[in-house]
């Protein structure tokens, strides 16, 4: 029998020239999935679009999702977010998915305050009732919104899932290259790498830095704040005039995103926000970087302190300065720390890795075998 040729797997994503950590976990993801599976684009591909606009993109994606439904399709997997923008938008695809395609829902982010509009509005929770807990399944980011899924009565199949390291951005990186770079480093170097917004706690890891080379501190301490955000230049502004040393290389990518993890020793991502799984905190574990972080998302789903870096309590700039000092002191419990974070990236959050697992559950989905296409 003649095996058909045309893709049984859609995935609907934002244009992977976004970005966006959606975007660019399936852009990465391409390179290891089969030719079985299909993307299909929601978005706009320009940074800015007219507002006037919108109403009708929104058309034509909803109309290319529906022909793309065609007889051969098994599974589609809709990447939303539980927020604003995600909950009607992508609430909708999942309402106008065949009945006999099977449907999985990835739910890339989770918005605590959103969350609570749902169980109060209850327009909102029938929305979602006849919509997204429809799913033949549903992927989410932390044990604790697979709970809430419970609560609001879901009783299918909920895994967890993971964002991804690009593994080929540590191409030829070894951990003994690693931590022989960094011996020869002549300062320990903090690092902060992510949006630079209040929410993500850039001001206190800076105010953290000063406490550290205050009076009677640390010698040969540094601080690269990496990223953009809305507050990159306002805090570019204020540190250039008080002369603080710290660096700001803005947004990096490749090669100068592998030198920042390279040349950095510890990483601190104190946000307060509910974080699905922050790819950030992953790559510099791939990278062999102890780890300071609050308990966001699905980080205390996999994060075992002590091994792998320090949870902070709070995010008191006091805190933090201290944590980092705990550190600096146990060169050889940073040393432990930073290979075991290496290894362990390595076998969960590499693309690779990821990639399989993403496979082997969406083809348990579909129940077929895609191995045989």
């Amino acid at each position: 029998m003649e095996i058909s040729r045309s893709p049984l797997i859609k995935l609907l994503t934002p244009r992977l020239n976004n970005m966006g950590g959606v975007a660019n976990f399936y852009r990465v993801m391409q390179g290891y999935l089969g030719p079985q599976y299909e993307y299909l684009f929601r978005g706009s591909g320009r940074k800015e679009e007219l507002k006037l606009f919108i109403p009708w993109r929104l058309c034509k994606d909803y109309r290319l999702f529906c022909k793309k439904m065609n007889d051969e399709t098994m599974v589609v997997v809709i990447n939303s977010s539980l927020g604003v923008g995600g909950f009607f938008r992508d609430g909708l695809y999942c309402l106008l998915t065949p009945n006999r395609v099977r449907n999985v829902v990835f739910f890339r982010g989770w918005n605590s305050g959103f969350e609570k509009k749902i169980d109060d509005v209850l327009g909102m929770k029938a929305w979602f009732n006849r919509t997204f807990l429809t799913a033949d399944h549903i992927i989410v980011l932390s044990s604790r919104f697979k709970k809430k899924l419970r609560q609001w009565g879901y009783t299918g199949p909920v895994s967890l899932g993971t964002t991804i390291v690009d593994e080929q951005l540590l191409e030829n990186v070894t951990f003994q290259s690693l931590s022989q770079g960094r011996t020869k480093n002549l300062k320990n170097t903090i690092l902060y790498l992510g949006n630079i917004s209040k929410a993500k706690g850039v001001i206190e890891v800076i105010q953290a830095y000063q406490l550290l080379c205050g009076p009677n501190g640390l010698e040969n301490l540094q601080c690269v704040i990496a990223g953009h955000g809305n507050m990159l230049s306002e805090l570019k502004e204020k540190i250039d005039s008080q002369s603080l040393g710290i660096r700001f290389p803005g947004y990096v990518r490749e090669k100068q995103k592998v030198a920042t993890f390279k040349n950095a020793n510890i990483y601190v991502f104190p946000s307060a926000h509910g974080e699905g799984m922050p790819n950030s905190v992953l790559e510099a574990m791939a990278f062999g970087l102890p780890v300071l972080t609050t308990r966001v998302g699905g980080v205390p789903d996999f994060f075992e302190e002590g091994k792998m870096g320090l949870f902070l309590d709070t995010r008191d700039p006091e805190h933090i300065a201290e944590k980092i000092r705990y550190l600096l002191d146990r060169p050889e419990l940073m040393r432990q720390m930073s290979e075991y974070n290496y290894h362990y990236a390595k076998e969960h959050f590499y693309a690779s890795k990821v990639a399989e697992r993403f496979k082997n559950l969406v083809e348990s989905v579909g129940k077929f075998n895609a191995r045989k296409y």
